[in-house]
């Protein structure tokens, strides 16, 4: 590459290092980012509280305390990568900085974590549909914007969302959220016994369907009395899901973790027979891709990203969405049957997705090619 090194700006609306699985997913890039000779900054305007400026990780990350900062910042790069998503109540800040690219003279790439599908949940933030069709309009307008150089999909899912409002679909490119591959195979090395019987991994809310994870679980405790699970997840949805856990008797069964490091996450993925999602949306999956790497078989819906990554049932059970009886008989057979050369074989087909197109290497090199686009 032939070129003088690049200042790329990422810009999000909050702190990058919080360990959600969009910060996990664009932190981990931007390090990539800064291991190829690029001058990496990550600007949010978290309010945290922690302190988590500074040159972490070869990435300078700065917290924005005004307008007149984040236009400082986008005059100083050479382009700039906005990450946002169709939320189910409108985020400006993604949108603000295209519009200031704009009108600034400088490039940037718009990346996207959500489907449409998401948008669809405002009424619960109390947000009307006219509102959030005059929010689609104005996300719409910016990724059509005349500096934007492309988009970022973070799956084929999310780049028809992108393509439905009018997009060119040569601009835009499907990266998918990257993993850590040798990082992640380190760290489970040493786990070869299965201690729990299913892990769910989700944001406590409407939109991952918390309570039809707990329906599921539910019925698999009438097939496997003594199951044992693991609930990792916070969220506004916590106190409906602890009370239905007492209502259906699985006290004995479910363990609610609030929050694990990433380390620690994939371990307990990899201690894990089974992966369960009940997402009624879902653009990619971070923890099922991550469960496919480590040998945990993964029990999805056929909806958007899981349906994509798993190859339809290729790498992975794929259910009906919004089915709390299939999903429990898989559970089922997986604890109870010794799991056979298919099953081994769909574990093998799926750990060997995920190391070819999962990793984070190539997913970092997919994004640089595309910045470098003139």
């Amino acid at each position: 590459m032939n070129e003088k090194i690049k200042k790329i700006l990422i810009t999000q609306d909050y702190d990058p290092l919080k360990g959600t699985g969009i910060s996990v997913a664009t932190f981990g890039i931007a390090k990539e980012l800064a291991k190829q000779a690029c001058s990496v900054t990550f600007a949010s305007y978290s309010d945290s509280g922690e302190n988590n400026c500074g040159l972490v990780e070869g990435v300078n990350v700065v917290k924005l305390e005004s307008i007149e900062d984040l236009e400082n910042n986008i005059l100083e790069a050479d382009i700039i990568v906005n990450v946002l998503s169709f939320s189910s109540f409108f985020k400006p800040f993604g949108v603000t900085v295209g519009l200031m690219c704009e009108k600034l003279n400088k490039p940037y790439v718009p990346w996207i974590h959500t489907t449409i599908q998401n948008s669809k949940f405002n009424n619960i933030f109390g947000v009307n549909d006219y509102v959030q069709k005059t929010a689609l309009y104005l996300t719409s307008e910016m990724l059509k914007g005349n500096m934007c150089r492309g988009v970022i999909a973070v799956s084929s899912a999310v780049k028809e969302s992108v393509v439905s409002f009018g997009v060119d679909p040569e601009k835009v490119r499907v990266v998918y959220n990257g993993l850590n591959v040798e990082k992640i195979l380190n760290d489970v090395r040493d786990i070869t016994e299965k201690t729990n019987d299913v892990i769910c991994i989700q944001r406590l809310s409407a939109e991952k369907s918390s309570t039809l994870t707990v329906a599921v679980l539910a019925n698999l405790k009438k097939l496997v009395p003594d199951f044992k699970g693991v609930l990792v997840g916070e969220g506004y949805d916590k106190d409906i899901i602890m009370s239905l856990i007492k209502i259906f008797g699985l006290e004995k069964n479910i363990k609610i973790v609030s929050k694990l490091g990433n380390g620690d996450l994939t371990k307990e993925i990899a201690r894990s027979k089974a992966f369960l999602s009940t997402s009624l949306t879902e653009s990619f999956g971070l923890a099922i891709a991550e469960s496919m790497l480590v040998g945990t078989s993964v029990v999805v819906p056929d909806i958007e990203g899981p349906k994509e990554i798993t190859e339809s049932g290729k790498c992975g059970f794929v259910f009906e969405n919004t089915d709390t009886i299939k999903p429990a008989q898989i559970l089922a057979d997986l604890m109870l049957k010794n799991p056979g050369p298919e099953i081994d074989l769909m574990k093998k087909k799926a750990k060997e997705k995920a190391v070819k197109e999962f990793d984070i290497k190539i997913q970092g090199k997919k994004v640089l090619d595309l910045l470098w686009v003139k």
